[in-house]
C-alpha cells in the first residue's frame, strides 16, 4: 500500500482513530517516513460490535445503509449522519492542506458513502468493490475520481 501512495508524493497522512485504521496508518506512515495524525470524525458508522453473519448478509444489511440514508441500520448513526460527520472532519483537514496530497486512512462504507455524494457513481458498487487494503484516489477540490487501487473486482 505505501508503495502505491508513494507514486502521489503524499506529505500529510490522517487517519480514524479506530485501532484497525490507525495501526494501518502507523505502518504505511512509517514507510513513507511521515508522521500520522489521529482525526476525530473519520470513523466508520457509530455501531455496536457486528454479530458473525455471511458476507452475503452483510451485504444486505449494508445495502440498506445506501439506499436509506435516514435509517439506522446498525446502531444510532443512519448513512446522512455518517456522511456528515464525516464530510465535516475530511473538509477541516483540507482547509489545513495547501496543494498537497493528503493521504486519508478511513473506512469503506464512509469513504464509499463520501465518493457517492460526490461523483456519479453507485456507492454501493464502490463499496463491494473495496479490498483491505484499497485506497480511493480523488482531485480536490472536485473530488473526481482518478482511481480505485486493490479494487476487488
Amino acid at each position: 500500500m505505501a508503495d502505491r501512495l508513494r507514486a502521489f508524493s503524499p506529505l500529510r497522512l490522517v487517519a480514524s482513530p479506530e485501532p484497525k485504521a490507525f495501526k494501518t496508518g502507523q505502518v504505511v506512515a512509517a514507510e513513507l517516513e511521515l508522521p500520522i495524525t489521529s482525526v476525530d470524525g473519520l470513523e466508520e458508522f457509530d455501531r455496536p460490535v457486528l454479530p458473525m453473519m455471511s458476507k452475503a448478509e452483510y451485504e444486505r444489511v449494508n445495502a440498506v445503509i445506501f439506499a436509506d440514508f435516514d435509517r439506522q441500520v446498525l446502531g444510532v448513526e443512519s448513512a446522512r449522519g455518517a456522511l456528515g460527520r464525516f464530510s465535516a472532519a475530511l473538509g477541516g483537514q483540507l482547509a489545513q492542506t495547501d496543494e498537497q496530497t493528503l493521504v486519508v486512512i478511513t473506512h469503506g462504507t464512509v469513504i464509499s458513502l463520501f465518493a457517492g455524494a460526490h461523483i456519479e457513481l453507485d456507492a454501493l458498487g464502490l463499496w463491494k468493490r473495496l479490498s483491505c487494503p484499497s485506497f480511493v484516489v480523488m482531485k480536490v477540490p472536485s473530488f473526481a475520481l482518478v482511481e480505485v487501487i486493490g479494487d476487488a473486482a
